[in-house]
């Protein structure tokens, strides 16, 4: 008996010392000290990054799953916080440091019952007197109800150069069929420097005790003005209430947003736009995310004389993010309420690709390429035909990271219409320098 009982705990010993050496590997290889030290430093997008990469080959690491929490917890990527902080208590229930994280992720979720009974657990162990303080506090939270409140603040700067402020054609001057060709002189291109400002306000708060309902007020101010010529000037002003539900169990998010935006433009065609949209998010693995949504908006002029601009659109849409690769598709429908304007019944339908690539941690380059067709409905009486357009536009852009709230980004865009009517061929050069800092209050 007393050799088999020798024999069992030799073999328990050696795989607990094998896994012991494992685990030292892991933590000791230039992959994980890499990851760990870009967590240390802040920038929390590549450590996210390699910590999953070290996720994909040792799934069951509490270092790994740990600091990959804590990654997503910094990013806001709750439910992935959520899932790497329960496989570290799964395989190790006794870190106490990963059991509070995952309390603070479950009351940021709503959950808050889960999380005074996580909060409580990890008052058991011995921890510091101001940590035990905190978490005393957060139970308070989740006992009176009370919102979790959280404000961001958002400063833009920028300078714009667009080649072609005015639309003006690629041809001086075309033809009209329905005229008996009749040469038309049209303008040309005109180019503008112009400076940009925003400022963004984001509030969200949760709302629900026992449901993971969080309520997200944004409100926009941008102003461009142009040097050449201030009646291409633009100013705008947005305000976007947002209703957000998360569904844990199935990865899944659902929203609804209404909207009301003000634009004042420098020849005085002022419009106003309302809108209502709601939004299907779903995760479906750590890599993979598929939306899809719909809009309804209702674009009034502000002057009687351009009363005859009133439309509406109808839009629908769905993108799926793989990585570091976003594709969208989007199908929208203008359609006018009142006047004799041939330029604005028209269907559109447009693809996106999106790719972010990190040069460096700091350092992010994100390129882009729209195409979109669009398709007027009513025959034009000049042209003699029904007009469709074909516009493509590419997109880089290279943004550094300089103190984790400072982005300085440096862009060039350019655009090309194509027509069936002469009249609408037009292409834009912009290249674009815009300073954003984002904060918490």
């Amino acid at each position: 008996m007393r050799k088999y009982i020798f024999f069992v705990f030799i073999i328990f010993f050696n795989i607990y010392a094998k896994e012991l050496k494992n685990n030292e590997y892991i933590t000791t290889s230039n992959e994980f000290i890499f990851a760990s030290s870009q967590y240390k430093l802040g920038n929390y997008i590549s450590a996210y990054e390699k910590f999953n990469k070290l996720f994909l080959k040792y799934s069951d690491n509490v270092d790994i799953n740990f600091y990959l929490g804590m990654s997503a917890l910094k990013l806001k990527l709750y439910d992935d916080a959520s899932a790497a902080f329960e496989r570290v208590l799964i395989k190790k229930p006794d870190f106490h440091r990963a059991r509070l994280e995952y309390a603070r992720v479950l009351l940021i979720l709503g959950f808050k019952e889960e999380a005074k009974k996580e909060f409580l657990e990890v008052l058991k162990y011995p921890i510091p007197q101001n940590v035990r303080k905190n978490i005393q506090e957060y139970i308070k939270l989740a006992q009176n109800n009370k919102e979790l409140n959280s404000t961001f603040i958002t400063l833009g700067f920028g300078f714009l150069y667009d080649s072609n402020i005015n639309s003006g054609v690629i041809q001086d001057t075309f033809n009209l069929p329905g005229f008996n060709n009749l040469e038309v002189s049209m303008d040309k291109a005109k180019s503008s420097l112009s400076y940009t400002s925003l400022f963004q306000i984001n509030h969200l708060h949760s709302i629900s005790k026992d449901l993971p309902f969080t309520l997200k007020h944004s409100g926009t101010f941008f102003y461009k003005n142009q040097v050449e010529d201030d009646k291409y000037n633009f100013t705008y002003f947005s305000y976007r209430p947002t209703l957000f539900y998360n569904d844990n169990k199935t990865n899944s998010e659902y929203s609804l947003e209404f909207g009301f935006d003000k634009i004042l433009t420098g020849d005085k065609a002022d419009f106003d736009t309302y809108l209502i949209t709601p939004k299907y998010k779903k995760l479906i693995n750590k890599d993979t995310i598929f939306s899809i949504y719909s809009s309804f908006e209702e674009f009034h002029y502000k002057h009687k004389i351009d009363r005859e601009k009133n439309y509406s659109k109808k839009l629908i849409g769905a993108n799926i993010k793989y990585k570091d690769f976003t594709y969208e598709y989007i199908i929208d429908k203008d359609y006018k309420d009142l006047g004799q304007r041939s330029d604005i019944d028209k269907n559109s339908y447009t693809h996106l690709f999106y790719y972010s690539y990190d040069i460096q941690s700091t350092l992010v380059l994100n390129l882009k390429f729209q195409h979109k067709q669009i398709e007027y409905k009513e025959k034009d009486l000049f042209f003699n035909n029904v007009r469709k357009d074909y516009n493509n536009q590419f997109y880089i852009g290279l943004t550094k990271i300089i103190d984790k709230k400072d982005f300085l980004t440096l862009s060039y865009t350019k655009t090309k219409n194509n027509s069936n009517q002469e009249a609408y061929d037009y292409k834009r050069d912009a290249v674009y320098l815009n300073y954003i800092w984002r904060f918490r209050l």
